[in-house]
């Protein structure tokens, strides 16, 4: 036994140093900077207390920063689960071609983020691109999609919609081949409708499943950065910017390296309140089981 645990952590050592260099170090690091104004010219840091965090509380850039981060979220996130869901039970149906249909369904998933992001910049483009083209066919006019204040947000929420739907698609099509036929079998002689069954038997089951997704993926789209870097630039004006966004402006691009430190884990503190709150609730569902 002493032998098997020795071995356990000797396995496990490599994967726990890397967390600890990648994760750990980087995240306390961070903390530690947030408290001071560096000064790469002097070559010298000062140490100002909670003076950043005090300035970007104060900032409403960074809370108009805040407010697209969480219409982005909220609205990216649902419709991927609504159409992720939807498309699950739609090919978990007995059809022709039903595995090709689902390997191209999961193309937009596997292809890289800035791929997908510059793919869609050509299309969203005001003369030459495709969506604006097909406005006109069917007899509408054309859309700024990434100049204009009102529809940027929206054109960057399509595309993370386009990209990410594949992975809830995924994870619900697995947790509704594994619920047994039985069920609904039983529910049929008892005289349920198809309705009924989903309601009652699907969708009870599916809810881990969607909870999980619904995580991951706030997670996810809390911490986008690659669309709004290659769609808009966080622009036009400020439409666009995101927390993630803001950071890297004033690391970056200004180079406040403290300040943008102190906006990193405010930002951590964020996603991990929401995750808690998500925690709490599937703990409290399971114990109520």
């Amino acid at each position: 036994m002493r032998k098997s645990e020795r071995m356990t952590w000797i396995f496990l050592t490599p994967t726990v140093v890397l967390f600890l260099l990648l994760t750990v170090y980087p995240l306390f690091y961070a903390a530690y900077t947030s408290f001071f104004r560096v000064d790469y010219i002097l070559d010298q840091s000062t140490f100002v207390g909670i003076q950043n965090y005090q300035r970007i509380i104060r900032d409403m850039n960074f809370w108009n920063a805040v407010k697209n981060t969480l219409i982005f979220v909220v609205s990216a996130v649902l419709f991927e689960l609504v159409l992720g869901t939807a498309f699950a039970i739609f090919f978990n149906k007995e059809m022709k071609y039903r595995k090709l249909f689902r390997t191209i369904v999961l193309i937009p998933m596997l292809l890289p983020p800035i791929t997908v992001a510059l793919t869609w910049k050509m299309m969203y483009a005001y003369d030459q691109g495709v969506l604006n083209y097909l406005l006109e066919v069917i007899g509408l006019g054309r859309i700024e999609w990434l100049s204009s204040t009102t529809w940027a947000l929206t054109a960057i929420i399509i595309t993370d919609i386009w990209q990410w739907t594949p992975f809830v698609f995924l994870m619900v099509l697995a947790s509704l081949q594994a619920i047994p036929e039985s069920l609904y079998q039983s529910a049929r002689v008892s005289g349920a409708t198809s309705w009924q069954c989903f309601r009652y038997i699907t969708l009870p089951l599916l809810k881990p499943t969607l909870t999980l997704a619904l995580l991951l993926r706030t997670i996810d789209t809390f911490r986008v950065f690659d669309k709004m870097y290659v769609l808009t630039g966080g622009g036009p004006g400020n439409a666009t910017e995101t927390i993630t966004f803001y950071i890297y402006r004033y690391g970056f691009r200004y180079f406040h390296t403290g300040y943008a430190a102190a906006g990193s884990i405010i930002m951590v503190i964020m996603v991990c309140g929401v995750s808690f709150l998500y925690i709490r609730r599937a703990f409290r569902t399971a114990n109520a089981k």
